[in-house]
Formats: C-alpha cells, structure tokens, sequence
C-alpha cells in the first residue's frame, strides 16, 4: 500500500506550483478529499476522476486503510499541462474575470458535445433549444436514459425550438426565434460600458442606425451549450464572429497569475444590476462570457473593459405571466408553465432531476427541470434578493440558487445553475449579483470545496429547484 501513498505524493508535488493560489484541499501528505468522494459509491478497481488544483486526473478505485477507498491517479499522467493533465483549474478572479474553475497550464479535454439526441422528446417551449444534444452523469458522457432511468430528465432529454439563423451576407444575422437581428462581426476593442453604449447607438451597419446593446435575456439567448472553454465558444461559430484574445489583453492584470486569454469573453449587455455590486453601492451591469458560458457583472464605470455586440429588434426578454390558481404560473411568451413555488428543500443535481421527473402538479405529471435557458427566461433583472416577479413566483428561501438540468461543458460534473438570490463568495459578499449563471459540481460535500475561483464563489452543490412543463 505504501507505493500508493507515493503515488499520490508525486500528484500532490506535481500541483505544488499552483497550490499557493488555490484554496486549501487538506493535508498534502494524504489523499485530497476529492479523491475520495470520487469512489464512494464505487467498487474495488473500477474506474474514477476527479477535479484537483492542476487539473482533472483519472485513475482506479482502490482501499487505502484508514482512507478508504480512494480515487489513485494513473502513473505518469496529471502535472501541470503535462501529457494527459487537463489543467481545467485555473483561477481566475477581478470583475471582468470568470471566478469559475477554468483552464489553466493547457486545454481542457472537450466534451465533444453533439447538437442533437435522436431520442429527445419534442418540447413546445417558444425558447432556442440549448443545443446540448448529449447526455452525462457526474463524471462523462452517458448514453441518454429513457425515463425512469437514473439521469432521465436532463437538457438533452428535450429538445426544443431550433436555432434558426439567417446570415443577410452583410455583416448581420438574424434569429429568427426571437427576432433579433445582431452585429456578426467581433468587436475586437474591449469598451467600457457606456463606450459600449454609445459605440452601438452610433453603429450603422446594413442600412439601419437602430443599433442598440443588448439586454442580457438578448445576449443570453444566442448562447451555444456546446461550448468548453478553451476548445469551443458558446456561440455559434457558423454564424457570429468571435475571437480568443491574445496575451496583451493581460497587460497590467493585477490577476494575470490566474488569468487565461481563453476566459476572456466576457460581453456587455445593457442591463444594470438591481442589486449592491460587492456591497460597495457600486453601479455594474451584466455581462455573458462567451468564451466560458458564465453570466456576471462590472462595474459601469470600472477600469475594466469588455467586448460588446449589437442589436437591433423589437424589445427582447419580457414575460407574460398568468396566475394559474393551482400552485402553476403560465409565461404566454415561452408557452411554458412554471411551478409558483419551490418546496424549499434543498437538494444535489442528480435529486432535483429525480424530484421534478416525480411532481404531480396542477393535475400534470410532465414536469422536468428546466434547462439553463428557460430558467434564465424568468430572472427578472428589475429585482434583485430575490431576482424574480414576486407577484406571481413564490421563493422560500430570498438566498436560493436554483439548479438547471444544463451540464456545464468544462466538466461532466458540473452543471449550470442561476442565483436568484444574491450570487456571494464565501465570505458573503454578492460578487456576481442575482440574475448571474455560475456552476457547480453535481453532487458531493460543499466542505470539500471551500471556495471556487479568485473571487472565492460559494459552493453549495444543494440548490433549489423551479420544475417547467410545456404548455399544450
């Protein structure tokens, strides 16, 4: 057994060049508490992963005495952007930075999600399908469940409205699921907000001048859940324009150590955040990372920079909603139907699909958790602790996040959630502001992560849920 523990002191030596920017992971003469979760419920030998400081390490279960059984990394893979090491865990941090896990030292290994699973069920929702056609459990790739089965009610469980995009050959595009007509091209300079205002509503490009920037429902419904940071962006590379910035855009970071250019997406929208920007009465607006598929904010007036990308259209992102009278809520621009209440317990990913798979409701028994997407579609940016119309949607807890059924693409174990109560570090601080989309692993022991990126975001993995249905 002895040669094991020297296995992973080799592991542990390997991600010592990174470990004076990371949080505390336990002893460095043990396993890290990662490692372990990672086979509890597994056998003797089978196969396992798990997410450590240099990046994500594959390896077998095996028993370790008094540590039980514990995920032991392969020989002669991991260390930092070594041959077989991912390095998926880079921090970075500041408020024009993803404060998520992210690429650090080399790529992240892809998902290689597809756009399509053959056997998803048709959903009605007026909302662009995410485009995540493929399915996972907490550690790859699965072949999707049917129902009833473990995992059953994921994104790509459903499919619904195509994206449906006209290029005019003339520099713009047009969605013709929302009816925004956008900027194709890239807008390389990074503007600070009202630069960025300004810069859209002088634009004129195809004829028109009713340039805008775009509110952050706008931006965010372009999203492409394909997307893995650093190998595909999470829009639609046939139709937009994007690029990964080059090493100048890190020029006197303070966060440069954790910076990567491939976390540098981060894109404007025109929506001020109700809320108090890091509690110091700070005016910021959201923006969504293309680059990493994470929805945060800045501030307004900060020295900080981003992209920005126009549109033009009648006004995006309003709800209609319609008191049901039966515990339900009817949004007439989605055509969906939203559960008015959480039950106010708090669960892992894995649960929260389970549970909404389960509710009968209203007489209905079709309800799933709702996809990143069509959960983002009821944020209602006006309020904020929480982040939604009170008047018609009940939150038990002002706090809660609310889990999606969207995998992350970084990692099979992480899936996306939207904070409608204020999106705060571990230290309480609302660093991303409610209305913001982060992610977080699936399952496990929120000790075991004490805190995520440079910002420190709280870990809580046992979110809330708001199950949907389609309308007809």
């Amino acid at each position: 057994m002895h040669y094991l523990y020297l296995i992973f002191a080799a592991f542990m030596f390997a991600a010592a060049v990174t470990a004076a920017q990371m949080p505390e992971r336990g002893p460095m003469g043990g396993p890290p508490p990662e490692a372990k979760s990672a086979c509890q419920s597994s056998s003797e030998g089978s196969q396992c992963s798990f997410t450590a400081p240099h990046g994500r390490v594959s390896g077998s279960c095996r028993s370790m005495g008094q540590d039980g059984r514990v995920c032991v990394p392969e020989r002669g893979r991991g260390g930092p952007g070594g041959p077989g090491g991912t390095g998926d865990q880079g921090r970075p941090a500041g408020p024009g930075g993803s404060g998520e896990m992210q690429p650090r030292g080399a790529r992240p290994s892809a998902l290689n999600i597809s756009a399509t699973n053959p056997t998803a069920q048709a959903s009605s929702s007026r909302i662009a399908d995410t485009m995540q056609g493929s399915c996972f459990d907490g550690r790859g790739k699965i072949d999707c469940p049917a129902e009833g089965e473990p995992f059953y009610g994921q994104d790509a469980s459903f499919v619904g409205g195509p994206q449906a995009y006209t290029d005019h050959g003339n520099g713009t595009v047009t969605d013709h699921s929302t009816g925004l007509q956008w900027q194709q091209e890239h807008n390389r300079e990074r503007l600070g907000f009202y630069a960025a205002k300004r810069a859209c509503e002088q634009l004129e490009l195809a004829g028109r001048d009713d340039w805008r920037l775009p509110n952050i429902k706008s931006l965010f419904s372009i999203s492409d859940w394909r997307g893995v940071t650093g190998s595909r962006f999470f829009i639609n590379s046939r139709y937009f324009e994007l690029e990964e910035p080059d090493e100048s855009i890190l020029t006197g970071d303070r966060f440069r150590s954790t910076h990567r250019t491939s976390m540098m997406g981060q894109t404007w929208s025109s929506t001020i955040y109700a809320g108090d920007h890091w509690g110091r009465n700070v005016e910021a607006a959201f923006f969504f990372n293309f680059l990493d598929g994470r929805i945060k904010q800045a501030p307004t007036n900060g020295r900080y920079g981003l992209f920005y990308r126009c549109v033009r259209g009648e006004p995006y992102g309003e709800n209609l909603l319609v008191d049901n009278r039966n515990g339900t809520i009817s949004d007439r621009k989605s055509g969906l139907v939203w559960q008015q209440s959480d039950d106010g317990k708090e669960r892992d990913w894995p649960q929260l699909l389970a549970y909404c798979n389960d509710l009968q409701l209203a007489g209905k028994d079709d309800w799933r958790l709702p996809n990143v997407k069509a959960l983002q579609s009821i944020v209602d940016y006006r309020n904020a602790y929480p982040a939604i119309d009170m008047r018609f949607f009940a939150q038990r807890d002002s706090r809660g996040w609310f889990w999606s059924s969207t995998t992350h693409g970084d990692s099979a174990g992480m899936a996306n959630y939207v904070c409608f109560g204020a999106c705060t570090s571990v230290d309480g601080v609302d660093t991303h502001g409610a209305g913001a989309q982060r992610s977080d692993p699936k399952t496990g022991e929120p000790k075991s992560w004490p805190a995520m990126g440079g910002q420190r975001d709280e870990v809580r993995i046992y979110n809330y849920a708001r199950c949907v249905r389609d309308a007809v």
